[in-house]
């Protein structure tokens, strides 16, 4: 996982050949100020996702992992807390969904976090399970976060 502020997005440009697209995707979607729903960028290979949602508490949210695909998410406004535990100290909970290219975990003591607020992104490789979309500190917020889909 990284966590980086946008400005720091061309230092992950090497990473994978659609980095740069993808970043390219969220400043335009955040100056444009893009409504809720699904942008195919290139076909099942890079797509996003303008969410719009308010957050909730640690038991409400759920560990997911995902194998065809790295999840760049970016809050737009907002702030949220992320944990993410890494594969191999994760149990699974459903089976492997190929359709929707997830699978949901269990709770896990060996979870680290992250928080991201505006201008903030966190990526998640396969091997990244993260439990999104959980609230900071005490009072639920409103987040508007834009999630990119890229296909390994």
């Amino acid at each position: 996982m990284i966590f980086d502020k946008l400005e720091q997005s061309s230092l992950y440009y090497g990473v994978h050949e659609r980095f740069e697209a993808a970043f390219a995707f969220i400043k335009k979607a955040e100056e444009e100020n893009l409504p809720v729903g699904k942008y195919e960028l290139d076909g099942k290979n890079l797509y996003a996702i303008v969410q719009e949602y308010t957050t909730k508490a640690e038991e409400e949210g759920k560990f997911e992992g995902h194998e065809k695909y790295i999840d760049i998410q970016y809050v737009i406004s907002g702030i949220e807390r992320i944990e993410v535990v890494d594969i191999k100290k994760a149990v699974p909970k459903t089976e492997y969904n190929a359709e929707k290219d997830v699978t949901f975990y269990e709770d896990s003591d060996q979870a680290g976090q992250g928080v991201i607020g505006a201008g903030d992104y966190g990526i998640f490789f396969p091997h990244d399970i993260h439990k999104p979309g959980l609230t900071f500190g005490t009072e639920a917020t409103t987040v508007r976060k834009i999630v990119v889909k890229i296909k390994m």
